[in-house]
């Protein structure tokens, strides 16, 4: 389904990686780790992934790495106020009904997906444990403002680092866990080889890739 929205923020978050803010004029919902077609005023179209919660409609934040070629181009030329076409949501990258608790690896933009089911999780009180493991890219932690607190809350894990560390250092709780992985696929066979090194079953994983290291 088409929806015209306008954009009512960009905000850096990293070198190369920005956030869209974008309202609706019309009701938009999705579930949390869905992302959308994104159609630039001049008619380029990217696929961009939602990292905000679904409790919060009338302003949808998506997290974008701003890559070469013709999307690049459109989103620096990008203002707040401009009207935009958006398709969708779409995805299935979404946390099953599962009794045990969620482990998320994420790479670099990857978080953005995690973010979203993290944050809806914590709206509704999902009881599950949830550990979220991150690799940033060149030490820029996305979105520490809100895993942070989260974490010295008690209200999650959030460690980041090397991914193969991390699910080394983790392993007992990997194992008797749901895993989600989301980022470039480069990260993502490093996810499974990782995970293979410690018996977990890495086809059990649920994963998101962003494609093609850009």
């Amino acid at each position: 389904m088409r929806h015209t929205a306008i954009v009512t923020e960009i905000e850096s978050l990293a070198p190369s990686v920005i956030q869209l803010t974008v309202s609706f004029s019309t009701d938009f919902s999705f579930a949390p780790g869905q992302w959308v077609n994104f159609r630039f005023p001049e008619g380029v179209s990217r696929a961009y992934t939602i990292a905000s919660a679904p409790q919060r409609p009338e302003a949808v934040q998506l997290c974008v790495r701003v890559g070469a070629g013709r999307g690049g181009e459109a989103l620096r030329r990008l203002e707040a106020g401009a009207e935009v076409q958006i398709d969708g949501p779409y995805g299935d990258f979404l946390l099953p009904d599962d009794p045990n608790g969620v482990v998320f690896l994420a790479g670099d933009v990857g978080i953005a997906p995690v973010r979203s089911i993290v944050l809806h999780l914590l709206a509704v009180r999902d009881p599950r444990r949830i550990v979220v493991l991150y690799e940033p890219d060149q030490r820029h932690i996305l979105y520490a403002g809100d895993f942070d607190p989260l974490a010295r809350a008690g209200d999650i894990v959030h460690e980041s680092g090397p991914i193969e560390g991390l699910i080394d250092r983790n392993r007992t709780t990997i194992k008797e866990s749901l895993v989600m992985a989301a980022g470039f696929d480069p990260f993502l066979d490093r996810v499974h080889r990782a995970l293979e090194s410690i018996d977990a079953d890495a086809h059990a994983a649920i994963t998101e890739t962003f494609g093609p290291q850009p």
